[in-house]
């Protein structure tokens, strides 16, 4: 591992050719600017239970799976499902408007949405990047820990539903507008390692087969549409 500051971020970049990892994601922690409460209280409870809920699910003593596009997958498999998710409702705003669980919040996600589009747009002017919206830059950590969570909210709410068509019906249409900026990248972001089986099929860039259906298949119904 590169030498880092205590204060930056060691997860682990992208993987390049042949599945090495280049890098990690060095983010400085120590220049996120001071934490924004909502100012309303609808959004801090959303925020406080989608805390608990991601709390539980790493806590050590939790349930080793979870359901993910009507499926149950690894825990570990679901958080890269999340970030993959996270990332397309960011790309193909305001596509996941609707899904946001206060008008603050999805005001929250609009800025940032916004952000990232001038700066992928000015890096790719300036000759800084030879792919426009190139995946790393998209999978960059969020500043803003508001923005964070109410992008995290959405993709919670629409990755545990349990009915998959559901969820197909829903993120389709984040995959498609994410595809019409970039198709490559956000292709190759469907297939980030370490994404459940369940999601790629979502996407459509994996097919079910016989094979791939198991006891594990979520069967209570419905929760969402």
């Amino acid at each position: 591992m590169e030498e880092l500051h205590p204060a930056q971020c060691r997860s682990p970049s992208v993987p390049g050719s042949g599945g090495v990892r280049r890098s990690v994601c060095g983010a400085d922690f120590s220049r996120v600017g001071p934490g924004r409460i909502p100012e309303d209280a609808d959004s801090l409870k959303a925020l406080l239970a989608l805390q608990g809920r991601l709390d539980a699910l790493l806590a050590t003593n939790g349930s080793p799976n979870v359901g993910s596009c009507g499926r149950l997958v690894p825990v570990a498999q679901y958080f890269v499902d999340l970030r993959v998710v996270a990332t397309l409702i960011l790309a193909s705003w305001p596509e996941a408007s609707r899904f946001a669980a206060t008008p603050a919040l999805a005001q929250a996600i609009e800025r940032e949405a916004v952000q990232r589009m001038r700066d992928s747009r000015r890096r790719t002017r300036r000759g800084g990047s030879k792919t426009p919206y190139g995946i790393n830059s998209r999978l960059s950590p969020m500043e803003s820990a508001l923005t964070m969570g109410a992008v995290l909210g959405i993709a919670v709410y629409v990755l545990e539903a349990r009915d998959k068509n559901w969820t197909e019906r829903v993120l389709r249409p984040f995959y498609d507008a994410a595809l019409a900026l970039n198709r490559d990248t956000f292709r190759r972001l469907a297939r980030l390692p370490g994404t459940s089986l369940a999601l790629q099929q979502v996407l459509g860039v994996a097919k079910e087969t016989a094979n791939t259906l198991s006891p594990e298949i979520y069967v209570r119904g419905p929760r969402n549409g």
